[in-house]
């Protein structure tokens, strides 16, 4: 019915509150004046009967010429001045102020103010009250221009019981409207103004990013370059420095993939590629770039991934999102650690699991690790990053199907584990 009705009355995009107001009170009475024509005829008013037929033909061409035309503010006036003629017309020649012609101004009114613009306000409104107070003068100074047309004390309650509930369902109709419409902008409004703070946030986060977080690195990859530029390559540092150095690079341009990942997830979306995919092709060749990365800091990195399994996933976002793992597993591992990189099998998923014996994490930084609030930390090396990587994990793998969780003991080490469907 909703689909009907809004199909009659107008879509939001097409037509204004005001007009889609106009339309539901062209329907609704539509089938109010075709009760009445009958209704008037068995209540012994032929002149009403009449004039309602009038008015519903001239109703339902006004609400052709607004609905399908375009043209609501003509048929919006017409629609009050025909209306307000037929009233006339109808107080004269069904009973005057005992009649149930004051009840249908009063409905009038309402549908003046909801329908039409302030700056019309003045107008309609004066013409509703100087109709009003007109008929009434007229009518006390000369009673006999007034037609006393009810057959009976039943039929005049009849008509009089039947204008009053017209002119409820009237004032109902709009009132309802607009409150949902109401309703429905408030929702809009508040809607608007969490997409604000959101975008809100995306860009202080973006901008704290691009001012500190990403200008340290860059600036340590400088210090570096300078010491190599004047130190003699014969010399055994000189190869330590260059190791941390790649190192530097390395976490910097991981750094660098997660801004432009989350910056694009953020502003514009992301297209997701979901095929069939081989796990050990897709995961080898991350694990063996944070291999060296690892042995930097005489961590062992392993692994354990049958060739043969096949997962149905987005390739480039499993490798961030493992790189993303890896990383922060190497960062929060101390020298001679380990890590262990499995696969095991939870039919209708394989779960990818990432072991660290690293540092472990608090409470407090369990709350907010897949949160965009998370705090960017140093890891052991004093390693930097900015806040972005879990976050960016967790939506990458729910876009995949797939699901994300950890455990984490403070002091001994986190477990990161990664649900992806099988293909």
């Amino acid at each position: 019915m909703n689909k009907y009705w809004y199909y009659l009355t107008g879509l939001n995009q097409e037509f204004s509150l005001e007009s889609r107001i106009f339309h539901s009170f062209c329907i609704v009475a539509f089938f109010i004046l075709t009760l009445c024509v009958p209704l008037n005829i068995i209540l012994g008013l032929p002149t009403s009967a009449l004039l309602a037929l009038i008015a519903l033909i001239t109703q339902a061409g006004l609400y052709y010429l607004s609905r399908f035309k375009y043209k609501t503010q003509i048929s919006l006036w017409l629609s009050i001045f025909i209306i307000h003629i037929i009233i006339i017309v109808n107080y004269f020649f069904n009973s005057g102020i005992q009649g149930p012609s004051f009840l249908l101004l009063v409905a009038i009114f309402f549908l003046v103010v909801s329908l039409s613009k302030p700056k019309e306000y003045r107008f309609f409104i004066s013409l509703n009250l100087i109709v009003a107070s007109g008929l009434a003068l007229i009518e006390y100074l000369n009673p006999e221009l007034v037609e006393k047309s009810y057959m009976g004390r039943e039929f005049h309650f009849g008509d009089i019981i039947s204008t009053y509930f017209i002119s409820v369902l009237t004032i109902l109709i709009g009132l309802r409207y607009i409150k949902k419409n109401y309703y429905i902008s408030q929702g809009l409004l508040e809607t608007k103004a969490a997409d604000l703070e959101r975008i809100n946030n995306t860009k202080n986060k973006l901008f704290t990013i691009v001012s500190h977080d990403l200008r340290a690195p860059l600036a340590t990859v400088r210090s570096y370059l300078e010491i190599l530029s004047n130190l003699d390559p014969a010399k055994e540092n000189w190869q330590e420095i260059q190791s941390d150095l790649i190192e530097m690079t390395q976490n910097t341009d991981n750094m660098l993939s997660n801004i432009l990942m989350w910056s694009a997830s953020q502003m514009e979306g992301i297209n997701i590629n979901k095929k069939p995919i081989l796990l050990a092709n897709t995961l080898i060749p991350v694990i063996r770039v944070f291999q060296s990365i690892a042995n930097a800091k005489q961590i062992a990195l392993s692994f354990e991934i049958d060739p043969g399994l096949k997962v149905m996933a987005d390739e480039n976002m499993l490798q961030l999102v493992i790189r993303n793992i890896l990383s922060n597993a190497i960062k929060f591992t101390n020298n001679g650690g380990n890590i262990q990189l499995k696969v095991e099998s939870d039919y209708p998923n394989y779960i990818i699991k990432i072991s660290d014996n690293g540092i472990g994490m608090t409470d407090q930084i369990k709350d907010s690790i897949f949160s965009l609030k998370a705090e960017s930390s140093f890891g052991t090396k004093n390693e930097k990053g900015v806040g972005l990587g879990l976050n960016l994990s967790k939506e990458f793998t729910d876009m995949q199907g797939g699901r994300i969780w950890f455990e984490s003991v403070y002091g001994k080490g986190s477990t990161f584990f990664i649900s992806i469907p099988i293909a």
